[in-house]
């Protein structure tokens, strides 16, 4: 016959073995949590994605640079060009226009790269088709405008302030209006502003073309929670000029805030 446990010794079991549980839930949680914060990081992204139809020469391009507190920032690689997608062929500086920093490059020519879509391999054939050479102008075989991306990334220490980055985070022509504005597809989770930024273009071709310019920055907070998990701000400038059109141009600036997921 069993013997059973007085009941003073039972509940002290039942309650150790409650301990005993707790203990280890804290520490598998503390365990989780510290894992999923090795994960987190902050990183600011700067972009300039540019192309041009025609061969142009005698370029001069002021881009809108990063600013916070009215310094530029994210430039440093791209001055001594170890960023990736910066050409050394180019001339890279900071200047001062319209009352804020800009990124000027200039360039003695440009050369547009166009190729062609990708070819299907036939099922069952063991002689891969030959690789179409890039041109430089727009043909049959080479229909695809390829743009120049330059782009940099640098990580931050401290939390970016997504939900309010006016005032508290690097913005294209921070010294300018921002307006409440409309979201595109797909649908924005914070406000919206627009704005105008100046750029600069100055170049001489033989023939017309066609500049189509992006230039953006972003910040954006990570973590790993059983999933990436992430929340952003983006300030992007974009511009298409045609017709020989030089100058100072005002960009189309678009901000979009809190976007993705607070965690």
């Amino acid at each position: 016959m069993t013997q059973k446990l007085p009941i003073r010794l039972r509940t002290l079991v039942i309650l150790a073995i409650i301990l005993l549980a707790v203990i280890l839930f804290a520490w598998f949680a503390w365990q989780f949590d510290q894992a999923t914060r090795q994960s987190e990081s902050h990183n600011y992204y700067y972009t300039i994605d540019f192309s041009y139809t025609a061969t142009i020469e005698n370029v001069t391009l002021f881009l809108p640079v990063p600013e916070l507190n009215e310094t530029p920032v994210f430039i440093t690689s791209l001055l001594n060009k170890t960023a990736y997608g910066v050409s050394p062929d180019w001339n890279l500086t900071v200047v001062t226009g319209n009352g804020t920093p800009m990124l000027a490059i200039r360039a003695a020519r440009m050369v547009p790269e166009y190729h062609g879509y990708p070819i299907a391999i036939e099922p069952g054939t063991s002689v891969l088709s030959a690789t179409r050479v890039p041109g430089h102008e727009y043909s049959g075989d080479t229909p695809v405008l390829m743009p120049v991306s330059v782009a940099v990334m640098e990580t931050s220490a401290a939390e970016i302030d997504t939900r309010h980055p006016v005032g508290h985070e690097p913005l294209f022509f921070p010294g300018g209006t921002f307006t409440p504005g409309s979201c595109v597809t797909p649908a924005c989770n914070g406000p919206v502003y627009d704005h105008r930024v100046p750029v600069y273009i100055s170049y001489t071709s033989e023939r017309p073309v066609v500049i189509s310019l992006r230039v953006s920055v972003q910040g954006s907070n990570a973590i790993w929670r059983g999933g990436w998990q992430s929340n952003s701000y983006s300030d992007t400038v974009v511009l298409e000029i045609a017709n020989g059109t030089q100058g100072w141009i005002e960009g189309e600036g678009k901000l979009l805030t809190a976007e993705g997921v607070y965690y």
